[in-house]
């Protein structure tokens, strides 16, 4: 027995002494940092949700409009869906990226099913809503990237290299590795596959663009809508960034010129086109939020002026201010875009800093339109009902599932230069030679914040317990220094020392420690929210 006790005292002695070699107080504080809230984390368990249903299981996202042809599309549920995680990730949990990756990848694979991409087999034999002069219909294709559709291509693209440039991952660049298999059960000639890669896919759409005399690419045959063409816009500037090629620049220079001389951007309203018909030579101008929030969101991201100066006007002429502080689109009767029209708009009012009037629209749909917590999860479900009859004026109630699964997420997500930053301030090569969270098991821990602060040379995290009663969990930091000694503090408390060859916890911790091949993984119970500061002695 007694040397039992003697072993144990001199064990902790040992470990005392080597614990002593700790650095004395954690060099940066974790509250300066970003976070995501309850809220945003709540909009990123949905989208988990979503995301990991079988194929073809599209529950929660079906919508009143049919055959994927209007704003609840799936295509745009999944980009939405896909440009949140994004944000979040670049924003907030940077040192992070486990799950928004493999979360990421799962949108992507369900935006080349045949369920999302099979209406172009019909839409691409033309419409007299968008030719007038149309008499018979065309032969139309099957192939949804070839030609037009940039509407679903100018989506996949933006995705794709988004993904590819967010987490160092080029899956999408390897041959035929963005494949769309043709072969409904009876019909057409047999099985057809038509194989991309994120390569083919810049090559296709630039060409488009020149086609097209700059003007853009076609969303429907011959309709040309500004928001569709931001999205690969976007692609081209981190495509090039990844390739050392220059089609955003040429592209971008050629079409603004054309946006220019058209009058895209209403120099009388202020307001983003509704279409430009290309056989009738003809801008088609109807302001609505949906489209100058939509095509001002993402157009701020490579060109900020204009956007930055259409938006007061549009504010005035499209937004309504209620008494009881909180704020949403004017509409009178039913519009049937209504929730579009409030989730655009309050996603751009987020991106050029009017955080004020974005918090405003959020606070309506919280008010009006019965968010739904399910298992952490935020949702804001479909609601076909425009308004009750002791609803007081501007008050609406219809929800649309493209604004219940992505808009308000994304706008909630969001902030000053959100989108600018994220296509303006990419990860480069040396972003995946830094230290990082890994090693997490969703969703018995949540990331809220992830950080590495190159200046400190020290990884910033809070996690919290994602199921109830706080389970032990496990984390781990990779691409740490073997050469080199770091601290570990929980909630401003050394709770361990990391030096080369061994790791060793505080006395008394909770936290067991080890480390190999620069990986340094802990494992702990999770009863609350705590703040992780793991730092290098310098």
């Amino acid at each position: 027995m007694m040397r039992r006790l003697a072993k144990s005292l001199a064990a902790a002695l040992l470990a005392s002494a080597a614990f002593s070699g700790a650095i004395a107080a954690p060099p940066v504080d974790p509250a300066s940092y970003p976070r995501l809230d309850d809220k945003q984390m709540g909009h990123i368990r949905a989208i988990v949700t979503l995301a990991e249903q079988p194929d073809s299981d599209w529950s929660g996202m079906g919508s009143s409009e049919p055959g994927q042809g209007g704003f609840d599309a799936y295509r745009y549920q999944l980009a939405m869906m896909s440009y949140t995680l994004s944000l979040a990730h670049h924003r907030f949990t940077p040192a992070y990226r486990d799950l928004y990756r493999e979360t990421d990848a799962r949108l992507i694979h369900k935006m080349l099913l045949f369920d999302v991409w099979g209406f172009w087999e019909l839409t691409s034999r033309g419409s007299k809503a968008f030719d007038p002069s149309l008499t018979v219909l065309g032969d139309g294709w099957i192939d949804p990237v070839k030609d037009q559709n940039i509407m679903y291509s100018g989506h996949l693209f933006q995705m794709v290299t988004t993904h590819e440039m967010l987490y160092g991952d080029a899956r999408y660049s390897k041959p035929d590795a963005v494949t769309f298999v043709y072969d409904p059960f009876g019909r057409g000639l047999g099985r057809q596959d038509f194989k991309y890669d994120t390569h083919k896919l810049a090559q296709v759409l630039a060409s488009q663009f020149e086609d097209n005399g700059w003007k853009g690419i076609e969303c429907e045959p011959n309709a040309i809508f500004p928001e569709c063409n931001q999205h690969p816009l976007l692609g081209f500037a981190l495509y090039d960034r990844a390739n050392g090629t220059d089609y955003f620049r040429r592209i971008s220079k050629a079409f603004k010129e054309q946006f220019d001389a058209l009058d895209y951007l209403d120099p009388k309203t202020s307001s983003f086109m509704m279409m430009y018909l290309i056989k009738q030579d003809k801008v088609i101008q109807r302001p609505t939020a949906w489209a100058d929030g939509w095509s001002g969101s993402f157009m701020h991201a490579w060109y900020k002026p204009e956007v930055e100066q259409a938006y007061p006007t549009q504010r005035t002429n499209l937004l309504v201010d209620l008494a009881d502080g909180t704020t949403t689109t004017r509409s009178e009767g039913e519009n049937r875009s209504y929730s579009h029209d409030h989730g655009f708009f309050a996603l751009l009012a987020g991106e050029v800093g009017d955080t004020a009037t974005r918090d405003r629209m959020l606070a309506y749909a919280d008010r009006y339109w019965s968010p739904r917590w399910v298992d952490g999860a935020l949702f804001y479900p479909r609601q076909d009902l425009f308004r009750r009859a002791d609803d007081g004026a501007n008050v609406w109630r219809r929800v649309q599932p493209l604004t219940g699964n992505g808009l308000i997420g994304l706008a909630r997500m969001n902030g000053k230069d959100g989108l600018y930053n994220l296509f303006n301030r990419p990860f480069d090569a040396a972003h995946f030679e830094q230290p990082y969270l890994t090693g997490i098991a969703y969703p018995d821990a949540l990331v809220e914040r992830a950080v590495y602060d190159e200046k400190a040379k020290a990884l910033v995290a809070t996690l919290k317990p994602g199921r109830d009663g706080g389970a032990p969990i496990r984390w781990s930091v990779a691409k740490l220094d073997p050469r080199k000694t770091y601290g570990v503090w929980m909630d401003g408390r050394p709770i361990a020392t990391i030096a080369p060859g061994k790791a060793v916890a505080a006395p008394g911790s909770s936290v067991s420690v080890s480390v190999a091949d620069g990986i340094a993984t802990f494992a702990q119970p999770l009863p609350r929210e705590a703040s992780f500061v793991i730092a290098e002695d310098k």
